[in-house]
This record gives C-alpha cells, structure tokens and sequence, in this order.
C-alpha cells in the first residue's frame, strides 16, 4: 500500500511546486541578461527540478534499471510530464520507442593454441576468458594467428598496425590501449573501433593481451570478473542484434601467463613488446607477423531479450524552411537498479541503486528545459526532439538505437544537448563543456555563459574521456555535432566531482540523502536552455570545424566551418 500511496503522492510533485529545501528563486536585482530579456528563462524552477530528482531516485523506482517494472514507471511519468508540457509524441503518435535488447552470456568455453612443441589447453576463467556472441549461439573454430600489436589503422595519425600482414581468415592477436602519441578523446574512439576494422578486413577472430597499465588498474583476476558478466546489445528491426564486428566469431582475453607462453613459441618477448607500447616517447611501433601455430575455440552462448523504451517527445519549430531540422535533447532515464546480491546475511544492507545524480539530475534539467521552451510564447525556429534514453549504463545502447533508427522521417538531427550526471553539491559558477572544441556548439557555449554569467573551464580530468562516455557520443558516431555539460570547477567544484566519483558514483549513496543545491540546479538548467534556444533560432545549423577527427571520420562530406584560430575565421 505504501509504494501506491507514494507513487501518487511524488507524480503529483511534477505539476506542482515543492520545498526547495529552502532555497529561493534569485531577486531581480541577481537576474542575468538571459532572464531580464527572455520571460521563459526567468520561468526556470529550482522546485520543479527538485521534484522530478525527488520522484525519479525514490527507493519506490528500485534503481530504474533497464527493461524492469521499475524503469517504465520512470518512462510512464516521463510521458506523463510531456503530455502536461503539450508536447507531441514523437513516434509515430507513440511517446515510447520501444526497443528489444539481447542479453548474450557465455555458458560454456573452450581455447586450445596448437604449436610444434604441442598443446597449451587453456582453463577457462583462469588462462582465458571469451565473451558471448549476439550473433551465433554455438561457436567452433580453428584458425592460425597473426600479431598486429594494438590493433590500430589510423592513416591520419600515421599508425597502421596491420601494415605487411594478411588477416583473412586468421585471429588477429592485439594489445589492449591506444597509442598515447594522440588525445585521450581520439584514443579512446581508437580503442573502440578495433574490432569492427578487424572484422571488416576478414579476421574471423581476436586474441586481447593485456597492457601493463591496464593490468595494474585492473588485474585478470576481476577482469575475468566483470567479462563473465552477461553482454547487451539491441536487435534491429530486421531482427539482427547490432554488432559492429559481425566476422569475429571470437573474443577472448588470456592472461598475462598465457600471453607470454604465446609470444615465446613465436620467438617473441613479450615484456620487451609491452614496454614499448607503455612508451610515450617509442619512436617506432613493433611489426606485425604471423604466429606459429593456431588457436581452436569453442563458444556457447545463452542468449535472453528483453524490451525497454526511449521516451519521446517533440516540439515542433516555427520557420517551415528549417522544419526537418531537429535539435535533441537528451538523458539517460535508466540506471543500474537493486543489486540484491550486495546484502548481507544479517545486516541492514542498502542494495537498491537510486542514480539520484546519475541521472535523476540529468532528465530533470532537459525536463525542466523543455517545460519553458514549450511554454514560451516564443516558439523556437527549429523542432526539437526530446529524449529520455534507456540503456546508457549498457553501453550508450538507447541512444545508438535512436541515433541509428531516429524516431522522425520528416527530418534529421543536426545538432545534440545532453545532460548527464550534473554534480549539484555546491554553488555552481562553471561548467566543463565536452565537444565544444569540435563544432561552431562550442561558440553557442560561450555565448550562452556571457548570457547567464557562467564561465566556461577546461576538462579537469581529461583522462577519464569523458566526450566518448555518454549518450552525445551515439549522435556523434553519425556524423552529428554535439554537446554535453558537466558542473565546473569553481567554488569547490573540482573537489566535490572527484569526491563524488570517488564515493557514490554507481554506489546505493547516490540517492536523496546528498546535499543536493537546487540552486545550482536551475542555474545549470538556464545555461542549457540558452544553447538549445540558440541553437533552434540560428541561421546555419551546427557545424563541425575543418579538421576536427570527429567531424572529419563520422561526417567527411558535411560542410564545415573554420576552426578558431585559423586565417579563414579572423577575417
């Protein structure tokens, strides 16, 4: 009785004011240009974003995990809020995009490397670890090996590890990581694209080494751990599971004792290749050759499915010349639900996950910023297209579906704002603006700042990745300019973010007990809404800068603009 009567008693929170903790709206006299020129930016409610937090990060929703019970109450009060907002449902008169996601375990593995000198029969969790397939539920395969270090073909880097070597038909056998002669950003898309190069250029197969890095932030041991783990991906609507990789019958990664045992039977050391890959300063990067011997694998895999929905509304734009060009909005809704298993026997254990910053934060700022827009008596010229995404803590799933398969045949999109994991724990003065040094976003975030009083600061964890870690990075892959806001720096910014990292992150403590400054809140909700509104009423769409890697890989053919700096842009 008790999760009814509060079920209704939080809904109605989201058409009505709540305690913000005592915090009040700031005085005319505080007001930015944004809010003294613009009415609907003025409207902006700490109250109403506390509401939503407040609902969605309720032990009631179980930690909203995708494809539960719990995360479509999530996407129904989602829906809900946008009927309220007299928004349209954005497909096809559906506010849900429901999608089927695959869940592929491994139930049974098998590795054996055959060389001259005999055979090294692997134990499975032990020597190796193989992942499930989504595309074949029996696999049996014998191939001989090739070595092609990390793995990596990037030409405009000068890097192309497969140089001199055929692979077809062969396990390629590669080095975790990326080469650290380039960005973290550009590394990390490296990284994530090995196993679709290899598959397209024949390998029917691929052997991981670990790194030494990577080992040392992540011994075998749990990596077997987390492998072990069952594997999601989405099913298309022709009914095919998406796989960028689909001739990898294999994926395996053996120890650091297996690896060294390979490399000495084909004359290699292992240690002296590892070091060299670990050397920023390594003028040359080791050939690739084939491997005595072959490998010979077998692979079970159990498959399960499942349906979760993206949740999604549209607002449509005043100017019919710009009407097929759609400006999104997204956040992720999902998080990573009740992990019953933490309890322990005779103790009062709290399993359920809540996500309140990650991402009950997110979905209730793009809430709160399409509540004005919508409201606004001035319509934006371009449609807008909002998203509450499911998946993302599956691997940015949800949002690589709509991306892939988006939800309007009147148009596309052309530019993305995603709000993830906000850090409201102090007195927001800046924020981190991922992507913006890639497209003309990046101009709109520094006119949006001058018009709300936020400054802009620099990545101050640039190791982390954190442009290719979120929902944006879905849109960016097909070619569209986007960009994501992280809370700044300033008034103890820093110390709070990797404070919460450190401690609540993905942990039962990111729930509604944190100080949570709805303040800051609404301040982070009024930069938002100052670059999508920017964005919807420009002449000229987003653009990515002449030379940028991502806009030169994912979109070669879109125009772009002058990058700043350049003799083009200071005339």
């Amino acid at each position: 009785m008790r999760k009814l009567i509060l079920a209704a008693a939080l809904a109605g929170c989201a058409f009505s004011p709540v305690a913000a903790h005592g915090q009040t709206a700031p005085s005319s006299a505080t007001l930015s240009p944004a809010e003294r020129s613009d009415p609907a930016a003025a409207a902006i409610s700490a109250d109403e974003i506390a509401a939503t937090v407040t609902f969605l990060a309720d032990d009631l929703l179980q930690g909203r995990d995708t494809g539960s019970e719990y995360y479509d109450i999530a996407a129904a009060y989602v829906a809900s809020r946008y009927r309220a907002m007299g928004l349209e449902p954005a497909n096809n008169g559906s506010w849900m995009q429901d999608i089927i996601f695959r869940n592929a375990s491994t139930s049974s593995s098998a590795l054996t490397i055959t060389t001259p000198d005999g055979e090294m029969v692997l134990e499975p969790g032990k020597d190796f670890v193989a992942g499930g397939s989504f595309t074949d539920r029996q696999v049996d395969l014998t191939a001989p090996m090739v070595f092609v270090g990390q793995g990596i073909h990037s030409p405009e880097n000068g890097i192309d590890d497969y140089a001199g070597v055929d692979i077809a038909g062969k396990i390629v056998v590669i080095v975790s990581g990326a080469p650290k002669t380039v960005s973290g950003e550009v590394a990390a898309t490296l990284a994530n694209t090995k196993t679709k190069y290899a598959s397209e250029n024949g390998a029917v197969g691929m052997i991981s080494i670990r790194n030494k890095e990577s080992l040392e932030r992540l011994p075998f041991d749990k990596l077997v751990t987390y492998l072990q783990e069952p594997r999601e991906t989405w099913v298309g609507p022709d009914g095919q599971a998406n796989v960028q990789d689909p001739g990898l019958k294999l994926q395996a990664y053996i120890s650091p004792e297996t690896a060294a045992r390979l490399m000495t039977a084909s004359g290699k050391d292992l240690d002296a290749l590892l070091k060299i890959y670990d050397d920023p300063k390594a003028k040359s990067r080791p050939a690739a050759f084939d491997m005595t011997g072959e490998a010979k694998a077998s692979v079970t895999t159990d498959w399960d499915d499942k349906t979760s929905a993206n949740v999604v509304a549209m607002l449509p734009g005043s100017d019919p010349a710009l009407a097929g060009e759609y400006v999104v909005m997204s956040a992720h809704l999902d998080h990573v639900g009740n992990h019953l298993s933490d309890a322990e026997e005779g103790e009062d254990t709290d399993t359920i996950y809540n996500g309140a910053m990650d991402n009950a934060t997110g979905v209730a700022t793009m809430l709160e910023v399409a509540r004005v827009i919508a409201h606004s008596p001035h319509r934006p010229r371009r449609p807008i297209l909002f998203a509450a995404l499911t998946a993302e803590e599956k691997g940015l799933l949800g949002s690589e579906y709509l991306a892939r398969h988006f939800v309007r045949e009147d148009g596309k999109p052309v530019g993305v704002v995603n709000f993830d994991m906000p850090v409201l724990l102090y007195d927001l003065a800046d924020v981190v603006g991922f992507g913006a040094e890639n497209s003309t976003m990046g101009q709109t975030l520094i006119k949006a700042g001058a018009a709300t009083g936020i400054g802009v600061s620099p990545d101050f964890m640039p190791e982390e990745n954190l442009f290719t870690r979120s929902d944006h990075y879905s849109f960016v892959k097909e070619g569209v300019p986007a960009l994501f806001l992280m809370t700044g720096v300033q008034n103890g910014g820093k110390a709070a973010f990797t404070e919460f990292l450190s401690t609540n992150y993905h942990q039962p403590t990111d729930d509604l007990t944190q100080p949570l400054n709805w303040e800051s809140a609404r301040k982070f909700a009024l930069l938002n809404y100052e670059i999508v509104k920017i964005t919807a009423n420009a002449d000229e769409a987003p653009k990515w800068y002449e030379g940028n890697y991502f806009g030169e890989n994912f979109a070669p053919d879109a125009p772009k603009a002058p990058a700043p700096g350049s003799s083009v842009a200071a005339e």
